[in-house]
């Protein structure tokens, strides 16, 4: 590449591209003929990107196999997330990756809940399984796939609403524990039913210390510092930080009655036929629901109980956040307002206070006078 005098104000801008010598004549000064060049070779450089990413053909099967094989098969939610791939291999598997661009990544999306009828939380989930699947389309496999950035992340993505306010009253608490206790045995014996005293602890962990079931479901024995009156929160659901919850008293002498169980140390190892266990516990929680009159109520409500109880309580907002896991303070602010409407509701303390203090001040004027 070259810039040639002609003459005053004419030059020669030279350059090669696609193998060939290539030219074009500027009038002007020799700044603008630089400017001219470097337009040219950026445009040369673009364009041979272009072509190398016309070269490339990966398919998005071939990336749904990688990706199944690298990351899906290693996480605990395999056995949903394949059919996830699935679905994403049915539609999507024939194209090669680099023509999946973010209009084709909207109108895969849009088709979960306008053809498939999937709900809004449910699309959500399939997703994210598409997006981080690009990310490491377009990151650590870019070379082979041709992919220079995620087209998932041109999408905006109807999240359901999760500001779900919906936690137990001091009634329904009750309500939940006397049946927890009650179907702990068999109907007519003393005799145990294994699924729903497995259950009542799990209830019992999740209530008082806003673990989500899979962070209850990975607890081990040491997780407990009696000591301390901690539980140490290792599960990697999200983002395998270790984090300490509050364990109390009467949380602690529970789980020192509960037996020990044969499961590498867990508190509550997988049975043999430990595939849907998610939803065994679901089904059996539903169950206690039904018995206690408690409607519109899910096992994740259990988490947004004890965040409630403890705002209403005088809880510190920052503090909630770390006992919950929220990396980002936004996520635990949902809960503030409850502790707003419990300050409030002090405030009629003071409001006695003041008519206590009003009627002193008229008693002592009237004996002024």
């Amino acid at each position: 590449m070259s810039i040639q005098r002609v003459s005053d104000g004419v030059w020669d801008v030279r350059w090669r591209e696609g193998g060939r010598n290539r030219s074009t004549r500027v009038n002007g000064s020799h700044e603008l003929a630089k400017k001219v060049l470097r337009k040219k070779m950026s445009a040369r450089d673009e364009n041979r990107h272009l072509d190398v990413r016309r070269e490339v053909n990966f398919r998005m099967s071939a990336l749904v196999k990688r990706y199944e094989e690298t990351y899906s098969k290693h996480k605990k939610s395999y056995d949903r997330e394949k059919s996830i791939l699935q679905g994403i291999r049915g539609e999507l598997g024939q194209l090669f990756v680099r023509e999946v661009d973010g209009p084709a990544v909207h109108r895969w999306y849009r088709g979960l809940t306008e053809s498939k009828k999937l709900s809004a939380g449910t699309a959500v989930r399939h997703f994210n399984v598409m997006h981080h699947m690009m990310e490491k389309a377009s990151t650590l496999w870019s070379k082979e796939t041709g992919l220079d950035r995620n087209p998932a992340d041109l999408i905006e993505v109807c999240r359901p609403d999760d500001q779900r306010e919906r936690y137990l009253s001091g009634e329904e608490i009750v309500a939940l524990k006397a049946n927890l206790d009650q179907k702990m045995h068999r109907a007519d014996s003393r005799e145990i039913n294994r699924t729903f005293f497995r259950l009542r602890m799990i209830v019992l962990i999740a209530l008082t210390t806003g673990m989500r079931m899979g962070e209850v479901s990975d607890l081990v024995w040491s997780d407990l510092r009696y000591s301390e009156r901690l539980i140490a929160v290792r599960s990697k659901l999200k983002g395998g930080k270790i984090r300490y919850v509050p364990m109390t008293p009467e949380l602690a002498e529970e789980l020192r009655r509960y037996p020990v169980e044969i499961g590498e140390g867990k508190l509550f190892p997988l049975r043999q036929d430990s595939k849907g266990e998610r939803q065994r516990v679901e089904h059996s929680f539903a169950t206690i629901l039904k018995l206690a009159g408690i409607s519109g109520f899910r096992f994740h409500d259990l988490r947004h109980t004890f965040a409630s109880w403890y705002m209403m309580n005088g809880g510190d907002l920052y503090e909630l956040a770390k006992i919950l896991g929220h990396s980002n303070i936004r996520m635990t602010e949902r809960y503030a307002k409850l502790g707003k409407t419990h300050i409030a509701r002090t405030g009629d303390t003071a409001r006695g206070m003041w008519k206590l203090m009003a009627g002193e001040k008229g008693e002592q004027a009237n004996v002024a006078v």
